[in-house]
């Protein structure tokens, strides 16, 4: 009997195991399941960069932006150059409304300062500024879009004590005694329009591409990228600035509007140097238009 019983138990056994090498072979080996990661985990495994993986992307980024940044200042350039030409027939209009009111003349070119012959293409008289701001308004439209905030931001940029404000723009009506001597190495004059009835081909508004040693001042309101101005600061650091001009440090040219009313673009190689002070000779400032 107890032979019976052992034989049976053993043949339970060798059955159990087939059953189970049966079931190895069907689905592989068995494994304890391991336990599940958790959230922080995954993210962690999911977010994690490496040292290289992170140069590589701000290497890329860096490749974009040198890429699309020239591309960007570029196109902004070009929005303020098209604002520009709207500012400068603006000017011109409300000189023209201005004369229509006033048999034909245009506004006075002088300043407020009681030697009459001390005059500036970029300063307008108190008189004058008001004149024209009751057909032209706000006072920024008589600015270059690039130099708009340099002359509203700094006060020492608008306000000039003894001569009357100053403005983005060389205004080049009704102004007297043109054309101007020749001064310094500037050989060029030019006249000045004094009525809407004078040669519509004269310039009227121009851009403010200007120099004046004697102030610390260089402007060239349209390089490639935009506005580049060189004042006190600059000079102090860079004697060279004494002998450089809007052409060397970068202009691209500038908007002239005529007497007709038109507005063209003039590159900086198609402008001329003329004197933009009346008084002063080398020591006063001179234009490009």
């Amino acid at each position: 009997m107890k032979t019976f019983q052992r034989h049976s138990g053993s043949g339970k056994e060798h059955q159990a195991l087939h059953r189970r090498n049966l079931l190895q072979a069907a689905v592989g080996p068995i494994r304890l399941a391991s336990p599940s990661p958790t959230f922080r985990e995954v993210q962690t495994l999911l977010t994690a960069f490496t040292l290289i993986e992170l140069l590589v992307v701000i290497a890329v980024i860096a490749i974009l932006a040198s890429l699309l940044l020239p591309a960007l200042s570029s196109a902004k350039e070009r929005s303020h150059r098209a604002a520009c030409v709207s500012n400068i027939r603006q000017f011109i209009l409300a000189t023209h409304l201005y004369a229509n009111d006033f048999q034909d003349f245009l506004p006075g070119g002088g300043t407020d300062n009681r030697n009459p012959m001390d005059t500036h293409t970029p300063i307008l008289s108190s008189n004058t500024k008001t004149n024209i701001l009751q057909y032209a308004r706000p006072l920024k439209v008589l600015d270059c879009p690039n130099l708009a905030r340099s002359f509203e931001q700094d006060l020492s940029w608008r306000v000039q004590p003894d001569y009357g404000v100053a403005i983005g723009y060389h205004y080049l009506g009704g102004q007297l005694n043109t054309p101007w001597a020749p001064a310094g190495n500037v050989t060029n004059t030019w006249i000045s329009p004094q009525k809407t009835v004078d040669n519509p081909t004269l310039p009227l508004v121009a851009d403010l591409n200007i120099y004046a040693y004697s102030y610390q001042r260089i402007l060239a309101p349209h390089s490639s990228r935009g506005p580049l101005i060189r004042d006190e600061a600059y000079f102090e650091l860079h004697p060279e600035s004494y002998q450089q001009t809007p052409a060397a440090i970068g202009a691209q040219g500038g908007n002239v509007g005529l007497l007709s009313g038109s507005v063209e673009w003039k590159s900086i190689a198609r402008m001329k140097t003329y004197r933009s002070s009346q008084l002063w000779g080398a020591d006063g400032s001179f234009g490009l238009w």
